[in-house]
């Protein structure tokens, strides 16, 4: 049998930018990240997964851009220091969940982040993001934008 998994937060601030997104209380939330890592396999290192959930847990937007699509831009969400390439549009519900962290140890998880949606690859400017990964980062953010709505983005 598994041993129990401790879920602590790296910096709680980064995860107010999605708050509004979930549509579930976040014991909830956390409950069903707990549930798949006790079940995943190694505890070490990074994690970076998705998974449903067994209700809609809130509202995903991620748009894929194609030559003739308008309306992307880059601007800095609210609580973000960087921009990120948005595109105001509508949200959509959703049982995907989007998971990263890092294991502390084999019973403790430090939650970087967690949104409603699919798995997608770190932002280009994120300070983490190893040199390794910045071509697919690029190749994914030059053709994908965050949906957002008015007001989620700071002029």
């Amino acid at each position: 049998m598994s041993r129990p998994v401790r879920i602590v937060f790296r910096d709680e601030t980064h995860l107010v930018a999605h708050r509004d997104d979930f549509s579930v209380p976040l014991q909830q939330v956390l409950d069903w990240i707990r549930a798949r890592l006790e079940a995943d396999g190694p505890r070490s290192g990074w994690t970076h997964i998705d998974f449903k959930t067994p209700q809609p847990l809130g509202l995903g937007g991620l748009r894929r851009l194609y030559p003739w699509s308008r309306g992307d831009f880059w601007a800095r969400r609210r609580g973000r220091r960087l921009p990120s390439h948005l595109i105001v549009g509508r949200k959509r519900p959703t049982r995907w969940l989007c998971v990263w962290g890092l294991w502390a140890d084999e019973e403790t998880f430090t939650l970087h982040t967690m949104y409603p949606g699919r798995v997608a690859p770190r932002e280009i400017h994120d300070p983490e993001l190893p040199l390794s990964e910045l071509p697919g980062a690029l190749a994914f953010w030059s053709r994908h934008a965050i949906v957002v709505s008015p007001g989620e983005w700071e002029p």
